[in-house]
């Protein structure tokens, strides 16, 4: 395929103007309420690591903790206790409307980004663990829901604001020897889930060409440090891990040209492939290679700190 010379020159001019780069979904990106420094959330990661290219880059944080799909699509009221936090610690506003809540898709309309990195879906999946910790029941739940539907809805409303989306596939939560204390089914249940509905997801990557990022082979589920102060959320480390990981796609990869990519890994090794050779059953054996390889690397750290 040939070079388009006035897409490039606009991507160029764009490119030198500066992106504006908005997160929306819930607290994998909207994450300062678990951080040991709330004042290095993502969206302060990925500007910071941005404006060393160009000082013109910017983000905003369009996100709100707790967030599920619905949310997105119709708007939410962020609890007090995050909205009182960001005031406490001097951290910009969630942008509200007169009625206190977060309207994301007003936002877009109102004030189209450059890019958007959407992250949505594991409170739907928490939803779910409140009725049932059984696997066929929890899947059941979340398809019943609707779940395939209103993901599918979201990214077609997004799209006709802004064609430059980057999904995030959810990170598998930490695993500890009390998961039903985080409100968590059993580990096997959880990874089960993960392969589960990585159709969805992956399936609407490709059939809109959008870049993926795949948290759930780039956090190490059995190191402490990648989560916060619970092992649903993201650490300050593993928040510079995503804002690597959009960085490298926005330098790595061209909207509206390439098929859409699978992302993931830590910074100094992020890995790509293209979602047209992807399946279920590929999928699962990766999940479950990387998990197997992060026990073995946490076990090899921990007798290195020993001796």
């Amino acid at each position: 395929m040939e070079e388009d010379p006035l897409n490039n020159h606009l991507e160029n001019e764009l490119t030198e103007q500066g992106y504006h780069i908005a997160l929306m979904g819930d607290s994998v990106l909207d994450n300062f309420y678990w951080l040991s420094d709330p004042n290095l959330d993502v969206r302060i990661q990925l500007e910071s690591e941005l404006k060393k290219k160009n000082p013109l880059h910017r983000v905003s944080n369009w996100a709100v903790d707790e967030s599920t799909i619905h949310c997105v699509l119709y708007g939410s009221r962020p609890r007090d206790v995050y909205v009182n936090s960001r005031a406490w610690r001097g951290l910009e506003k969630y942008p509200t409307e007169g009625d206190g809540k977060v309207y994301p898709l007003h936002l877009l309309g109102k004030f189209p980004p450059t890019h958007v990195v959407l992250s949505i879906g594991g409170n739907d999946a928490r939803i779910a663990f409140a009725h049932s910790f059984d696997l066929e029941n929890i899947y059941n739940i979340m398809i019943n829901n609707g779940i395939e539907r209103s993901l599918r809805s979201l990214i077609q409303t997004m799209l006709r604001s802004v064609p430059k989306i980057i999904l995030v596939y959810v990170y598998h939560p930490q695993i500890t020897m009390l998961p039903m204390l985080y409100w968590l089914p059993p580990e096997k249940v959880v990874t089960e889930l993960l392969i589960r509905f990585s159709p969805l997801y992956f399936s609407v990557a490709k059939d809109f060409n959008l870049p993926v990022i795949d948290l759930s082979r780039t956090f190490n589920p059995y190191a402490s440090d990648d989560y916060g102060s619970t092992p649903i959320e993201p650490s300050n480390k593993s928040g510079m891990y995503i804002a690597k990981l959009v960085e490298h796609i926005l330098e790595d990869f061209t909207f509206g040209k390439d098929p859409s990519k699978v992302y993931w890994g830590v910074p100094g090794e992020i890995q790509s492939e293209a979602l047209d050779c992807w399946t279920e059953a590929v999928y699962r054996e990766k999940l479950q290679q990387h998990i197997h390889q992060s026990k073995l690397k946490e076990e090899n750290s921990s007798i290195c700190n020993i001796s």
